[in-house]
């Protein structure tokens, strides 16, 4: 199976592709529609601000809209938490792919010291009792 690059320089053949596939899976996104319908209802509510008088009522006065203010506020909130989130899941994910490459580090490991540890037992010797024999004693000798 071919293992897919992470990044693409501008002229290597490919890179169109993975530009317009990005693209497209950016565009079909919740998060980038939610920006967008964010920012316009806002951006409508500041035109109705600036464009409307306010109304009375029972002798209280109720602004239309939103003012500048409150637009900027709500803009840049929405937005930091959207972009903030993208660059959290991120970090998780490159934290994740790290601990996995560990975990598999560590197994090889693991494997490595079992075959020697293996070898080793394979090449003893033991007495009945479970005395590892280091050497062939001569004859006679107690």
């Amino acid at each position: 199976m071919k293992e897919e690059k992470e990044y693409y320089l501008l002229g290597e053949q490919g890179f169109w592709n993975k530009f317009f596939s990005k693209l497209l899976f950016t565009l079909i996104s919740v998060k980038v529609w939610g920006l967008i319908a964010a920012t316009a209802v806002s951006t409508w509510l500041l035109i109705i601000h600036n464009t409307s008088n306010p109304y009375e009522v029972g002798g209280e006065v109720f602004e239309r809209g939103i003012n500048g203010a409150q637009w900027v506020t709500f803009n840049t909130t929405i937005w930091a938490l959207i972009f903030g989130m993208k660059e959290i899941f991120r970090i998780s994910e490159k934290r994740d792919r790290t601990e996995k490459e560990t975990l598999a580090q560590q197994a090889e490991s693991k494997k490595i010291l079992a075959s020697i540890a293996s070898d080793k037992v394979k090449s003893t010797k033991y007495t009945s009792d479970g005395k590892e024999i280091v050497g062939d004693e001569p004859d006679g000798v107690v």
